[in-house]
């Protein structure tokens, strides 16, 4: 009631039209006025006077009428609420409408018309309430593949908040976090801070928004760290994400089908730029330990060029798989059917077990090779040292002539034990026809016969046909001798001693 344009509505209306309040107008009331002067100048003339006076009929008067103001303060607050009730109520000269509730509930309600009516933005964040905490889980959902392979638009506030920082991009200018942050919690979006940050990092999920800090990428911790740190705002660049046309999306698709033998999960162009540096590197780490075995498995060396080409491919940005990695696609899908398929298949399957008993058979057995006719013998060491021996059905082929190669030196074998003891007997019949063995007594005679069938037992354990053909040797010019020289010197009689 005091105000100056008190009388003319009017001009208020017209005062409030370009302002962001709210204005009461409360209903005319003289006695309020009246009572407010009252209650101001008794109130004044009591603190003046209470404490000059001497008088104690006077003082008693004075504290009578403070008592009685007390009680008109009270009234002027009831009257005021009761007014406060009737006023009317008005945001940028526009009336709110609402019933005859109490004054509290009635100005509460006027704020919330003001809010909506300065912060118009303030709708897009659609009533869902943000915490700082929900800002890891935002982030989570891209690894979890929520967002990544959601084909759904972006929500409103998302949108805009995006659109910001294309336009900066697009006018050469800077976005920095804290340039975000002052844009967006001002008029007319009024965004609390935490809704500010949650809505960025559904951005980031998203794969639309790359945050950058000293011209490094952000990622998962880092980044989280980065939104919550609010000293660093400052050197926090945000820019927009590199969008990928449909067909390079669909190529690295494609590419990645075929050179893995599996579908993506991911769908959208960051997420598969990334799945695919991530399978890559793991096929490298399921094929090292395979080059390790190369000293066991010569052929395992092919795996080294294919290995130094996929370190090359490891390690870079997802940006290179969509637009670079697509123009080598030829020459790796070549390597996959000729070397890297092959090998894994070779050293999974039955194919390595012939290798391993091929190369076994030829260790063990070498030594008799040089006794065994035919080019079997040949053909098994080249493919065995053959670089390429794990294509096609070579292993196949080693395995049939392994087979027959074995049979071939185990007929050897045989037939070189069956010479060795026809020729051993031979020696023993022409032993025992002598006529000094007749005169040998029974122990003597077994004695001589016993390293002939001691022969027999030893010769039928030996596996190479050189030391069988040896020990026959050794037993005719050394073991035999020695047997007839001790028969004989047991077959002569004992001489007589000369008479003295």
């Amino acid at each position: 009631p005091f105000h100056e344009n008190a009388e003319s509505e009017s001009i208020l209306r017209m005062q409030s039209m370009g302002r962001d309040e709210l204005l009461v107008l409360m209903p005319a009331d003289e006695r309020l006025v009246r009572d407010l002067l009252m209650y101001k100048r008794t109130e004044k003339y009591i603190r003046q006077n209470i404490s000059i006076t001497q008088q104690e009929a006077v003082k008693r008067i004075l504290t009578d009428k403070g008592f009685q103001n007390r009680e008109r303060y009270t009234e002027l607050q009831q009257r005021v609420q009761s007014l406060m009730g009737k006023a009317k109520l008005l945001v940028a000269g526009t009336d709110i409408e609402m019933g005859s509730e109490g004054a509290q509930t009635r100005v509460l309600r006027g704020f919330h018309e003001l809010v909506s009516r300065a912060y118009p933005n303030l709708r897009m964040l659609r009533g869902i309430t943000y915490t700082e905490n929900d800002i890891a889980k935002c982030l989570k959902h891209s690894q979890q593949g929520l967002f990544g392979n959601d084909a759904t638009s972006l929500a409103e506030s998302e949108q805009e908040l995006l659109a910001f920082i294309q336009s900066n991009n697009r006018g050469g200018v800077r976005t920095t976090l804290k340039n975000l942050l002052e844009k967006f919690e001002r008029k007319p979006y009024g965004w609390y801070y935490a809704a500010v940050l949650c809505t960025l990092a559904n951005l980031c999920a998203r794969g639309k928004v790359e945050v950058r800090t000293d011209g490094n990428l952000l990622e998962e911790d880092e980044l989280e760290r980065a939104l919550r740190n609010t000293h660093g705002h400052g050197n926090v660049v945000l820019e927009p994400q590199v969008e990928f046309t449909a067909s390079q999306v669909r190529a690295l698709k494609e590419f990645f089908e075929d050179f893995f033998d599996a579908p993506p999960r991911a769908s959208e162009a960051k997420a598969l730029g990334k799945e695919t540096g991530t399978a890559l590197q793991d096929l490298t780490h399921q094929l090292n330990p395979l080059v390790a075995q190369a000293s066991q498995y010569p052929f395992l060396n092919a795996l080294t060029p294919v290995l130094e080409k996929l370190k090359e491919l490891t390690g870079k940005p997802y940006t290179w798989y969509l637009t670079e990695l697509t123009r080598q696609e030829d020459a790796l899908l070549d390597m996959k059917e000729s070397v890297i398929d092959p090998v894994r298949k070779f050293m999974s399957g039955p194919q390595k077990g012939i290798f391993d008993n091929a190369r076994k058979f030829v260790q063990s057995q070498e030594p008799n090779f040089a006794y065994i006719d035919g080019d079997e013998t040949a053909r098994v060491v080249a493919s065995l040292t053959d670089p390429e021996c794990f294509k096609g059905n070579r292993m196949q082929q080693v395995k049939t002539q392994v087979e027959t190669l074995q049979e071939k030196v185990t007929a050897q074998i045989e037939a070189e034990i069956a010479k060795a003891k026809e020729t051993v007997a031979a020696l023993k019949g022409r032993l025992c026809g002598m006529a000094e063995f007749g005169a040998l007594n029974g122990d003597q005679q077994e004695q001589i016969t016993r390293p002939f069938n001691e022969f027999n037992s030893a010769i039928e354990r030996q596996k190479l046909i050189a030391v069988i053909r040896d020990t026959l040797r050794r037993f005719e010019e050394s073991d035999y001798q020695r047997l007839l020289s001790q028969m004989t010197s047991w077959a002569q009689p004992a001489p007589t001693p000369e008479p003295a």
